[in-house]
């Protein structure tokens, strides 16, 4: 979900105030959704006919017992030090990442910086890698930042051979120069699609999707979703929206608003947010107007938004939460690897949790840490601290 971080200031005022847990911009192209009745099949019958709506649900709804692609070449990480890079302290996600960055650097016998808050500004985030590079840091891990809004400063590290990691982004550009340790928009798109798929009354539905062009993971999460619904829900008609960053700093949602305006009941089932501190707002405002004619989904687990989903508020139904702690530490791994002479592991395509009501007591914070998946004492094992 490459970028131009427009509005990402104002975009860090509102996700402090919104406690952030963690495309084809406003064409508004209409695209048929193809897919399978769901309502007589079982979970059995799935796996022998290639899948259905109600068994990937109950998939990704799983919060244990969930394989994650892990490193298994033990390794010395020897001693270094790490630049560790938030995308702006405001968000949650960013920050805890980033802490959790620095436990692992510790664990391992780096020293790592203190969080050097990004601010969600490119030209700061810039400053940081550069700093890194003069500095001559050892490691460099960014949290949730698109390399391609600081190219200059990320090339610099490059040419310095500074490994560089990133947690929970979408770097496809910068294969060589930047490790992603990420979802990378897939599994939550396919959950939200799957779960958008089950709830279609009659296996059809109207649905309202929003990118957000400062974010690549959110063009990944809709294309994944819509791919999705192209397999399980042939009724289903995705509608594409554009959702600029600095509406979180507006009053009242207005673009939001001004799609319900177009949008009448009766002529809307589901509305995909880009992620969950643009649902908080979406979902209010629907309440406010009475509108409950349609499901709201999201991404990222936002604490606030899963009290909205726990009442209802205005259609707030379903959202995704991602392994942040687990790609932190994987982060911090691939960093040392490198350094070590040793080959990257593949860590693109990390699994998510699909979050509703039923099962939102089982992710703490917004994160999806499975607590039968000890990850720290495996990699302080591959790192013989173990």
């Amino acid at each position: 979900m490459s970028s131009t971080f427009r509005g990402r200031a104002a975009f860090g005022a509102a996700l402090a105030a919104l406690v952030f847990a963690a495309g084809c911009g406003s064409d508004n192209n209409n695209k048929s959704a193809t897919s399978a009745d769901t309502g007589a099949k079982t979970a059995t019958q799935t796996a022998a006919s290639g899948g259905d709506a109600a068994a990937e649900v109950a998939a990704y709804s799983k919060t244990a017992g969930v394989k994650f692609p892990q490193p298994t070449e033990a390794f010395d990480p020897g001693t270094g030090k790490v630049a560790v890079i938030s995308c702006g302290n405001a968000g949650i996600n960013c920050l805890q990442g980033a802490k959790d960055v620095q436990i692992a650097a510790k664990a391992m016998g780096w020293t790592p910086s203190q969080i050097f808050d990004g601010e969600f500004n490119p030209a700061k985030q810039a400053g940081f890698v550069q700093q890194a590079v003069q500095q001559k840091y050892d490691g460099i891990v960014m949290v949730s930042m698109d390399a391609q809004s600081i190219k200059a400063a990320v090339d610099a590290a490059a040419a310095a051979k500074i490994p560089i990691a990133c947690v929970m982004c979408v770097n496809p550009a910068f294969k060589g120069k930047v490790v992603d340790v990420s979802s990378g928009g897939i599994a939550e798109g396919k959950a939200i699609g799957a779960w958008i798929a089950a709830n279609a009354k009659d296996g059809k539905a109207k649905i309202v999707s929003y990118d957000d062009k400062s974010f690549p993971i959110v063009a990944e999460r809709r294309k994944n979703m819509t791919q999705e619904l192209t397999k399980l829900c042939p009724g289903c008609q995705v509608e594409n929206a554009d959702f600029p960053t600095s509406d979180l700093a507006k009053a009242g949602a207005p673009t939001f608003t001004g799609m319900l305006a177009s949008h009448p009941t009766g002529q809307l089932d589901f509305v995909a947010a880009p992620y969950d501190p643009a649902a908080i707002p979406f979902a209010k405002a629907a309440a406010q107007q009475g509108r409950s004619d349609f499901k709201m989904t999201g991404y990222d687990a936002s604490p606030d938004y899963v009290k909205l989903m726990e009442k209802g508020t205005g259609g707030a139904a379903a959202t995704t939460a991602a392994p942040f702690p687990y790609a932190s530490w994987g982060a911090m791994d691939q960093v040392a690897r490198i350094k070590a002479g040793k080959q990257a592991w593949v860590s693109d395509k990390l699994p998510v949790a699909l979050v509703t009501k039923d099962n939102a007591s089982d992710v703490a914070g917004g994160f999806f840490a499975p607590a039968d998946f000890d990850y720290k004492a495996m990699f302080s094992k591959l790192w013989g601290q173990g």
